[in-house]
């Protein structure tokens, strides 16, 4: 489709620039913290299937997210529509293994790798629904989305979008620059997607993040008007949330295949994801 087209020819241009992930040049800084506080999240995956086999979808901005996994000692492919950016970053060493792969059409077999991370991208794909049955087929364990979430109409819905339009300059928040419809993940919709295709369970967790260009090289510790700043934006806006005032902005959704066993459900639980179980279809062959 010629939106992917339009995504490979970003990466194609990306890949000529020294602009890389903050993870790789900036560790301490605010930007690379943000993404650090989501990776954290997936503990609990990590911990308790040593040995496992990971594939990273969308991780078009030089492999990022399979590096962070790497730290952590997980055995990762980086995947993207192109590899333009990913040859950059395996030349440089931040990368092992790398993939050009189409989310909505992936190239391997059933339950291929135990599990499949997409973060910060599904909603940037032309047919969201189509990728998820891709990435939930060649995921062995589990698939995870990281992604911003949709959810009913909070008091402070309207405010919280007129805000981001005037702090980063969005045009609107419907489609981005490469043209696709921003596609955002309710877990209503999740649930029965995985009921249907009569798979485990559901586990998610809504987060906020809050950011700023102008902060995102500040580092992350210490007294700064930056840090201070981001950290606050957050708590208030978790606060909100946890009144029903606000929507969390993003969500953790981790869609098992299997039921995972009651150690990974009492870490995920006190990390505080809340857990359901897809429905059982009593008409599917036993």
């Amino acid at each position: 489709m010629w939106s992917y087209d339009r995504h490979a020819k970003q990466e194609e241009e990306l890949s000529g620039t020294n602009d890389l992930p903050a993870c790789f040049e900036r560790p301490k800084s605010i930007d690379s913290w943000q993404h650090q506080r989501m990776f954290d999240m997936l503990a609990p995956l990590i911990r308790s299937s040593p040995g496992s086999t990971w594939m990273t979808i969308g991780d078009g901005k030089f492999g990022s997210d399979a590096y962070y996994l790497q730290a952590e000692g997980v055995d990762v492919t980086a995947t993207s529509i192109s590899t333009h950016t990913l040859q950059v970053a395996h030349s440089k060493g931040y990368i092992k293994k790398y993939a050009a792969q189409n989310a909505e059409k992936l190239s391997l077999e059933d339950n291929s790798v135990d599990f499949v991370l997409c973060k910060e991208s599904y909603h940037h794909f032309p047919r969201p629904p189509i990728a998820f049955y891709e990435m939930f087929r060649v995921s062995r364990k589990a698939l995870v989305l990281i992604e911003p979430i949709e959810g009913p109409t909070r008091l402070l819905s309207l405010a919280k979008s007129w805000a981001k339009r005037i702090l980063r300059g969005d045009v609107t928040e419907q489609f981005e620059v490469s043209g696709n419809y921003l596609y955002r993940l309710t877990t209503r919709e999740i649930f029965k997607m995985l009921s249907a295709l009569g798979y485990g369970s559901l586990a998610w967790k809504g987060f906020n993040t809050f950011y700023l260009p102008r902060f995102a090289d500040a580092e992350a510790t210490g007294i700064s008007w930056a840090n201070v700043a981001t950290r606050a934006g957050i708590a208030v806006q978790d606060l909100l949330s946890r009144m029903a005032l606000l929507n969390y902005g993003l969500a953790t959704v981790i869609c098992f295949k299997e039921k995972p066993s009651q150690a990974v459900l009492d870490q995920l639980r006190g990390n505080g994801f809340k857990i359901v179980d897809a429905l059982v279809n009593p008409y599917a062959p036993q």
